[in-house]
């Protein structure tokens, strides 16, 4: 089925609702401008560092180079790990509440996604070639296509001499499997955006448990798995990028 523009973010904007915590029964029956009167009060005005303010004033101008430049060089400035938890994830923030308000586009978002895409698989590449054991995996499973988060541990754990495979996007369970065996990994880690079914979560991580070693840890993490309260044996929650046990 093909949804009109205006139905899907009607839809998104529902999704992002719940996934703060609001009753299907509460958020599905309301009314565009009821839904704009619910977001105002969830999401606040926060005050936004300077620094943020401007990288999003580049993001508008939709100057690619510019804005890969830009961040470039605020890389080099603060090195990964600051780069990560004090530009990236705060920006991150701040573009979801905008699009969630109605304030930035989605190509918008879209555009920052695919120049910190470039500008992390850059630099996570040179640092990998001083990295070494542990090796920790990474991926979504099928249905899970955002993988910003994944690049954001594998930047933090190669910032720190971890050895990472990074395998992307929607890979199937099986292959998952196979990996963990072919490069003998001690960790894997798979992440589930708010976008993903959320009753399929608590499964697939159960199948995963079961599928590998018990000695492999395995990490999760992304707004998906914020609800979950208990979790598989072995399985970690991790919901904070400056709380990774590497």
């Amino acid at each position: 089925r093909i949804y009109p523009q205006q139905q899907l973010r009607r839809l998104q904007r529902i999704r992002r609702l719940l996934d703060q915590g609001m009753r299907p029964g509460k958020v599905v029956t309301l009314s565009d401008s009821e839904l704009d009167i619910l977001e105002s009060e969830l999401y606040q005005q926060d005050a936004v560092d300077a620094a943020i303010e401007d990288i999003i004033t580049v993001l508008q101008t939709t100057d690619a180079s510019k804005l890969e430049a830009m961040l470039t060089g605020i890389y080099r400035q603060q090195g990964m790990q600051a780069f990560i938890t004090a530009t990236v994830s705060p920006l991150l923030h701040t573009i979801g509440k905008r699009w969630a308000t109605g304030r930035l586009q989605i190509f918008e978002e879209h555009l920052l996604s695919q120049v910190l895409n470039r500008v992390l698989n850059r630099e996570i590449s040179v640092l990998q070639q001083d990295a070494g054991k542990p090796r920790v995996l990474l991926a979504t499973l099928p249905g899970e296509e955002h993988t910003l988060g994944l690049l954001m541990v594998s930047a933090l754990l190669s910032s720190r001499q971890v050895a990472v495979v990074n395998l992307g996007a929607e890979v199937p369970l099986s292959q998952v499997v196979a990996a963990v065996e072919r490069f003998q990994v001690d960790v894997v880690g798979v992440t589930f955006s708010g976008a993903y079914q959320y009753e399929n979560i608590r499964s697939d991580l159960i199948e995963l448990r079961q599928s590998i070693a018990e000695k492999i840890d395995i990490w999760t993490g992304g707004e998906g798995v914020r609800r979950l309260r208990k979790l598989p044996p072995g399985v970690t929650k991790i919901m904070s990028l400056d709380k990774l046990p590497l």
